[in-house]
This record gives structure tokens, C-alpha cells and sequence, in this order.
């Protein structure tokens, strides 16, 4: 039985080089599975999706926080090992709904700095509100998170690394943070749309995020404006009704 598993940023966790297979013991796929790992020293979640097999196996998905990779497994990023056709479709089956993006280099993220956040800003994409994010420069170079680039297309999650929206980015711009317009902050979709609550509200994140980092905060900082289109909402698949 094949084994997907996930962190919230879907970076994958490979056997060697390739997926986890564990062979079907008993008639409880869940528990061979729950068992193979728990020897491992990794405890699995209820799964995020399933698939029944011909041999009367069923194939699974999780997704779990980050943890140390048990002896003789490896986190990988999904965009290095989705070439691996069995992966990517596991992967689009059960974690995308069937979706599949138009292409397998994507980046997987989340909006914000709190699952809560990002569950809120997601929601706000999906319903047509939000076309724009807003990055600090420095903060992103400073913790290594990757700069949104044009034509990049993305995976954001709810920060718990449940897929909400697929995305591509149309627009990328580097400007200061007194150089933000009124369109480009109203584009965010947050709070009453106006420039005054958009400049209030990012003054505070960005400096909080900079007390974390070392960093000051302040007019002259380099924004980098993300403006994105949506290609996809993730949601149920429709599955006939039996007859």
C-alpha cells in the first residue's frame, strides 16, 4: 500500500527515494499502515484521503506537522520529486481532489504567519475578494522563504497544509512601502478596503515580523506586490451517485 506523506508545506516524505510501500497484513489496511509506522517512531493522523486497491489494500495520504525524518527517510520538496508519476497522481488524487495544475513545479504556501490567519486570507481568495498579497523583502531573504515570481504557480493551503486555491502569479512589482496605492491595498481584499486600515494593519504585521527577526521596519522598506489570478479552487469532487 502506498503511503503519501505530507508537511504543510506538502514537501514529501520518501523511503530512500521513493514512496513508503507497505504490504497489506490482516484485513485492516489503516491499522497495517498506523502499525508499519508506529515501529518507525511516527504516529499518523487520520488520513486526508484514501484510495481502495485491487488487492483489497487501500493507498493513503497524510498530512502531519513537520517532524524529524524516522532513520532511513528524508523529506524532500514536492517540486524535486513530482516527476515521479505514481507520487504526482497519488498526490493530485487524493490531496488536490483530482485537480491537476498545469504544472508540477509548484510552490506550496500558506498566507500570513498563523493557520488562523491563513485559513481567513485563503477564504477571502476563494471567494473573490483578494487578488493581491504583499511580501517584505528583506524579512523573506532574511528566513529564506522563496519571492514570488511571474508565471509561478502555487498551491495555498489553509496553514495547516489543506489545499485551498491553486494560484498563478500575474504581476510581480518591488516597490517602498509608502508606494503602495490605494488599488494595489484595496486589491488585498482585507479589512474595510481602505488605504488607511491596509497601512495600519501591515505596519503593525511587518513590524512584528521584524521584531522576530532582527530586522526594523519602516517607509523605505522594499514590498514586494504579488498580483495573482485563480486557477482553481480546491473543493469535493463530484462522484455519481450509484445505481
Amino acid at each position: 500500500m502506498l503511503v503519501l506523506i505530507l508537511d504543510p508545506t506538502h514537501a514529501v516524505l520518501l523511503d530512500g527515494d521513493r514512496l513508503p510501500d507497505v504490504p497489506l497484513t490482516g484485513g485492516r489496511p489503516m491499522h497495517t499502515v498506523e502499525t508499519a509506522f508506529a515501529t518507525r517512531g511516527l504516529a499518523l493522523p487520520a488520513p486526508a484521503g484514501s484510495r481502495a486497491r485491487a488487492d483489497g489494500g487501500r493507498d493513503f495520504a497524510f498530512l502531519i506537522d513537520r517532524v524529524d525524518a524516522p532513520a532511513g527517510m528524508t523529506w524532500r520538496p514536492l517540486r524535486e520529486v513530482a516527476t515521479d508519476d505514481t507520487l504526482w497522481q497519488l498526490y493530485v488524487e487524493l490531496v488536490l481532489g483530482g485537480y491537476a495544475p498545469p504544472t508540477r513545479a509548484l510552490d506550496v504556501w500558506y498566507f500570513g504567519n498563523t493557520p488562523e490567519m491563513a485559513a481567513k486570507l485563503v477564504h477571502l481568495v476563494a471567494c473573490g475578494a483578494k487578488r493581491v498579497t504583499m511580501g517584505w523583502v528583506a524579512a523573506a531573504e532574511r528566513d529564506g522563504t522563496p519571492l514570488a515570481h511571474e508565471g509561478g504557480v502555487s498551491i495555498v493551503t489553509d496553514g495547516f497544509g489543506y489545499p485551498r486555491v491553486c494560484v498563478r502569479s500575474a504581476e510581480v512589482r518591488v516597490m517602498r512601502f509608502d508606494e503602495v496605492t490605494a488599488a494595489d491595498a484595496a486589491g488585498e481584499g482585507e479589512g474595510d478596503l481602505s488605504y488607511e486600515d491596509w497601512r495600519c494593519g501591515h505596519t503593525a504585521y511587518f513590524s512584528r515580523e521584524g521584531e522576530k527577526l532582527g530586522l526594523a521596519f519602516d517607509d523605505s522598506a522594499q514590498i514586494s506586490i504579488e498580483r495573482f489570478e485563480v486557477l482553481h479552487v480546491i473543493g469535493r469532487r463530484d462522484v455519481p451517485d450509484a445505481t
